[in-house]
């Protein structure tokens, strides 16, 4: 077949013969498209978007490899025989599998203001077509979503859902226009084109200024008074409110996340929304707050996740909360505080969850 090109786009015929097959297979390839950079992006629109070759067991003694390369291959399928040993090993992995450690939770990203902004300002059609890519079986599989309660360093305000000064019964909570026409409607969409239930978890960044010791969003500043006290108690709340919120557009929660960065808030002029928190001030908050108002509400279901920073701070901090003797965080509510500690981390950062009674 003669090649042939017209306005840069590859042979026609040749565009034809791979949609064919990729209809037949259920696989669609990579369109690659250069930014005169030194690797190629995948085309999607309303139209075509490529997907994954989808899973399947290699035959007994083979492999299976998915591979991406700057050239242009996304999660490109290929097979293998395992062979014997051929000259010297320079690297040897042993795999036990009647031991196990971690169970993985899942992979997957996070709906902020700006990406919900995003992925609404292109067509519905390309629209579905990129989050199938996320979240169905012919894409990557997404299977966990967290998002920001309130605004955090991917908004364009800034905000809280408590803004007005000394509302400790939370009377004027409220979710934003950025939940409400933002991330509701991308997670719901995420939601029903997913090909598995979809984990949610949640994440302040800031508490509201007055709430604070600094009265203000960023920099350093922890929540007024100690746990147990009324501003304590009132964040407590502030949580059980955002999930009822959520809750009234059928969007409940796997877990929740104390704080993001919680040692950000400890350092001076930090640049954005923050909350300070140490170890043992995360540890009572839980204990004398957070814990029980989950316990005695209809979320008591949803896991609190502690440390959410970055993993040099691991395992000191999990230590100092699995070793507290107050009775919501005894031992036998500890979960997950065994040997293998449980974790779910993010790029540089890491959480570790635990139960309540």
């Amino acid at each position: 077949m003669t090649s042939v090109r017209c306005c840069g786009m590859p042979d026609v015929r040749v565009l034809v013969v791979l949609a064919c097959l990729s209809a037949a297979l259920g696989w669609r390839p990579c369109v690659p498209q250069g930014f005169g950079h030194s690797s190629v992006v995948c085309r999607c629109n309303a139209t075509y978007c490529d997907n994954v070759e989808p899973e399947a067991l290699p035959a007994p003694g083979g492999f299976t490899v998915y591979e991406s390369s700057r050239t242009g291959k996304r999660l490109k399928r290929s097979e293998g025989p395992v062979v014997k040993k051929q000259g010297p090993p320079g690297l040897t992995l042993t795999l036990d599998d009647r031991k196990r450690f971690q169970v993985m939770k899942g992979f997957g990203g996070a709906v902020t203001d700006s990406a919900a902004m995003n992925i609404l300002a292109v067509s519905a059609g390309c629209r579905d077509n990129l989050l199938r890519s996320y979240f169905s079986e012919e894409g990557i599989g997404y299977s966990v979503l967290r998002v920001p309660m309130a605004s955090c360093d991917f908004s364009t305000r800034i905000y809280t859902y408590l803004d007005e000064d000394g509302d400790f019964e939370l009377k004027t909570f409220s979710i934003q226009e950025e939940d409400l026409k933002l991330k509701i409607p991308v997670i719901q969409r995420a939601k029903a084109l997913s090909s598995q239930p979809l984990a949610l978890f949640a994440s302040p960044w800031t508490a509201p200024p007055w709430m604070k010791t600094n009265g203000k969003i960023t920099g350093k500043g922890t929540l007024k008074g100690s746990p147990g006290g009324k501003y304590y108690k009132t964040w407590a709340q502030y949580f059980i409110r955002f999930l009822d919120e959520y809750a009234k557009h059928n969007l409940t929660f796997w877990a929740v996340t104390v704080e993001n960065e919680p040692t950000a808030g400890l350092l001076t002029d930090y640049p954005f929304q923050s909350l300070g928190f140490t170890p043992e001030l995360m540890r009572d908050f839980i204990a004398l707050d957070l814990g029980p108002a989950f316990a005695n509400s209809s979320h008591k279901n949803v896991q609190i996740m502690i440390v959410d920073d970055n993993r040099i701070l691991l395992p000191y901090w999990a230590k100092v909360v699995s070793a507290s003797t107050h009775p919501v965080l005894l031992p036998s509510y500890i979960q997950y505080y065994t040997p293998e500690l449980h974790s779910f981390c993010r790029w540089s950062h890491c959480v570790h969850y635990i139960s309540y009674p």
